[in-house]
């Protein structure tokens, strides 16, 4: 029937609203004579008409200690229903007020705010990698580890003089654990030797400890046990590629460096390198 959907639809149930629609019928019920010409069964009738009777549907009063049952007006009865709604409405969008305070309270002072989840990036355009790499190394406050190896985003002269700089402008920068583990697979001449031992001495005048290794997995840099930056070989080439990922990740970033530390026992130092060099 569709008075009791739509009686449904500002809040009654359905058999509450069968039963309205029933009393509107006559004057004054007693609970049993609803329940026989209704749907509802006598073990429920005085459940759902106390519910009407709390949704100021319909009135209650006791004649001879029996209940009966009397009718509200429409217009008084469906204002009623919609007072009641309209009153949980208030108390829910007081409870909201609240918990949004409290929700984004939590929310600004969460441990992950630092760690979007948006947080890897690729970068190609080598400029662009340079960029990157200053910029992190830059903001780096107590760690980096690095596996250099060409194709570099900028030149290892250019690395060493930006190294200085900050050393002398940033006093905390003398403090930091600065590693670099330098890959010499493809030096090949007296002269080339000679200027890959100049630039390994200018990383360890700059307050960097230096490992030297044949060849190395990857091109790798870890800000902080947060930021890592890494470029792959081409599995199909086996070119290195310029193309680096950016992942600002502290459990990638701290797996990352376990292969930094297995790395850095395997590698020599600069004496032992230019001792053992052939």
């Amino acid at each position: 029937m569709d008075l009791i959907k739509r009686l449904q639809e500002i809040g009654l149930t359905g058999r509450e609203a069968e039963i309205y629609i029933t009393m509107l019928q006559k004057k004054e019920f007693k609970a049993p004579e609803i329940a026989k010409i209704t749907t509802i069964s006598r073990t429920k009738i005085y459940e759902v008409l106390q519910n009407l009777v709390n949704k100021g549907v319909c009135n209650e009063r006791y004649e001879d200690g029996k209940k009966i049952y009397s009718v509200i007006e429409p217009d008084i009865a469906i204002n009623n229903v919609l007072s009641i709604y309209q009153q949980e409405l208030i108390r829910r969008e007081k409870i909201a007020s609240v918990l949004e305070k409290q929700l984004s309270l939590i929310h600004k002072n969460s441990s992950y705010k630092d760690d979007p989840l948006e947080y890897i990036e690729i970068v190609k355009d080598r400029e662009q990698v340079a960029k990157k790499w200053k910029n992190n190394n830059k903001n780096a406050k107590k760690e980096i580890l690095t596996f250099a190896k060409p194709p570099y985003s900028c030149t290892p002269d250019e690395a060493i003089s930006e190294e200085k700089r900050l050393l002398n402008t940033n006093n905390h920068r003398i403090k930091m654990k600065n590693r670099c583990i330098c890959e010499y697979k493809g030096i090949k001449s007296e002269s080339e030797k000679k200027e890959f031992v100049k630039i390994v001495s200018g990383l360890i005048s700059n307050n960097e400890k230096v490992r030297i290794i044949k060849k190395l997995p990857m091109k790798l840099a870890i800000f902080d046990e947060r930021i890592t930056m890494l470029a792959l070989e081409d599995p199909i080439s086996f070119t290195q590629s310029i193309t680096t990922m950016i992942i600002t990740h502290p459990v990638f970033a701290k797996a990352l460096k376990n292969l930094f530390e297995s790395t850095w026992e395997k590698g020599m130092t600069l004496e032992e390198y230019k001792r053992n060099w052939v």
